[in-house]
């Protein structure tokens, strides 16, 4: 089957109509519609009822929907595969929430691809709950989350403590009320329920919100106030004004996870241990300027980079 044919069904469904389907495919309305009959033609059955409204699934529509999806996303991640440029062993796509690609993944990511210049890196950025999707359907190779699901033929293996504590930009204990100045970050589920344990009548509208804990950090600096933050930063970051924990507040209690299939990486990655792996991003949290371990290969590699260097 043509994937085109899959990819244009998919489209129709997500856009409501084949008229926005070929906007955003930038092909003609007829196109569309000649894709769809020839799909429709293979299949032998009626995926979509179209009319004056738009165009919904039929039953069998909605059955090969996961399928088509599942075509689509083979073709890519095979594409992605095969043009890989010369002198790359493998391409590692990476997720992680945003809070960690804000420092520590984003110094991980460019620290490796330093000292592994022989993998190409791909950086996607999500919700627990999002990333763990896009592991499971084989998007990504790996995830870091707080909060991960268990499934069959993926590993889960704590990797770190990631805390969270109250700061401010003045020095003082916790007020009495709310504080009218706190900046409200939008954490996931688990310390949300941490939260609504500690403040059971909080009611009160923050004057600013924020999705991640950098964003929530510029506003700090710019306006004062305070925020939940991983207490990590504290140690790792420089800021344009001082950053003083409140220190009468709870320690919101927050691990990271990392979660991957032994078996996937294995294949695509006969040079790259999960133990290197986990080793390079332990690294990268403890600070330490190499992150990577030579191996054998890799010595091999750098005494015959210095040879040719030495000839030339």
């Amino acid at each position: 089957m043509n994937v085109e044919l899959a990819r244009t069904f998919l489209e129709v469904v997500n856009c409501g109509s084949l008229a926005r389907a070929a906007e955003k495919l930038h092909v003609t309305h007829s196109t569309v519609t000649m894709r769809l009959k020839v799909l429709e033609d293979l299949l032998r059955t009626r995926l979509l009822i179209r009319n004056r409204s738009g165009a919904n699934m039929t039953a069998a529509g909605r059955r090969f929907y996961p399928l088509a999806e599942s075509l689509c996303r083979v073709w890519e991640l095979t594409r992605r595969e095969m043009s890989l440029a010369s002198g790359f062993d493998g391409l590692l796509s990476v997720g992680a929430p945003a809070i960690l690609w804000d420092d520590l993944m984003f110094e991980w990511a460019k620290k490796s691809r330093i000292e592994r210049p022989e993998i190409a890196i791909r950086c996607e950025v999500g919700q627990s709950e999002q990333l763990m999707d896009r592991l499971f359907e084989g998007w990504l190779d790996i995830c870091l989350v707080f909060e991960p699901r268990a499934r069959s033929g993926f590993t889960v293996d704590r990797l770190f403590e990631d805390p969270l504590i109250t700061v401010c930009t003045v020095e003082r204990n916790a007020l009495e009320r709310w504080d009218p100045d706190y900046i409200q970050i939008e954490w996931e589920d688990g310390i949300r329920r941490q939260e609504q344990s500690f403040y059971p009548d909080l009611i009160e509208t923050p004057h600013l919100s924020a999705q991640t804990p950098e964003l929530a950090i510029r506003f700090l600096m710019e306006f004062g106030g305070s925020a939940l933050v991983p207490e990590r930063i504290l140690r790792t970051r420089q800021f344009s004004r001082p950053l003083y924990r409140v220190p009468d507040l709870p320690t919101f209690e927050q691990t990271v996870y990392l979660v991957y299939s032994q078996n996937a990486l294995d294949e695509r990655f006969p040079n790259m241990t999960i133990n290197q792996l986990r080793k390079s991003l332990i690294n990268q949290l403890n600070g330490q300027t190499q992150i990577w371990e030579l191996g054998e290969m890799r010595r091999r590699r750098k005494a015959a980079g210095y040879a040719m260097s030495q000839k030339a």
